[in-house]
């Protein structure tokens, strides 16, 4: 546990490859201790300001969440969204999309759990949240093509598809992004039939 204390510090060194390790190093504690300590420990540094230093910490929650398995680290984590500070949701959301990017195929045991927290981000007013949301829509989405989550892919469609009116380029780009993916999993006709509605 001392060790992560001062992994901590090395988030934020200059070099990626020092962050890079630093980040992997959190996976490996996890696995010889267990992955109660070192979650929590990164959860209480999402509350931080320093931005390069929470976007490491969400990457390491992810590794986490890959070596011990997703199921150790999910319920902390949405336990966490229900704080309502935007750096901690927008933490909380960013780990999740990691994670499922991580975990691939695996989130199929995941996307019912998460459905009604990603309904709450895609409608959020804050404009960070939705593109987030949208990044996570997408991995969830790539991860866990044809393998029968349609009903919950379209459900989420239905969330990501109004941010198309968006006006930032990035929370623009998050929504093709998912749009992209979710057309990889529910195939192009469902997304031409929402194109032409809109036609």
């Amino acid at each position: 546990m001392r060790i992560c204390f001062e992994l901590l510090e090395l988030l934020k060194a200059h070099k990626k490859a020092i962050r890079r390790a630093a980040v992997s190093t959190f996976g490996y504690i996890a696995k010889a201790i267990g992955p109660q300590d070192v979650l929590h420990t990164l959860l209480n540094n999402l509350k931080v300001q320093d931005r390069q230093m929470r976007v490491c910490t969400t990457v390491a929650v992810a590794i986490v969440a890959e070596t011990c398995g997703p199921f150790t680290v999910l319920p902390a984590l949405m336990n966490e969204y229900r704080v309502p500070e935007l750096n901690i949701q927008n933490g909380v959301l960013k780990a999740l999309s990691f994670m499922f990017e991580y975990i691939g195929a695996m989130g199929k045991d995941y996307i019912y759990a998460v459905t009604p927290l990603l309904e709450d981000a895609l409608m959020d007013r804050d404009a960070v949240h939705r593109q987030t949301g949208c990044a996570a829509v997408k991995h969830l989405s790539l991860g866990v093509a044809g393998l029968g989550c349609e009903d919950a892919l379209i459900h989420l469609l239905n969330f990501v598809w109004p941010n198309i009116f968006e006006e930032s380029p990035h929370v623009i780009q998050a929504t093709c992004d998912a749009i992209e993916g979710l057309m990889v999993s529910l195939g192009p006709n469902v997304i031409l039939a929402y194109t032409v509605q809109g036609l």
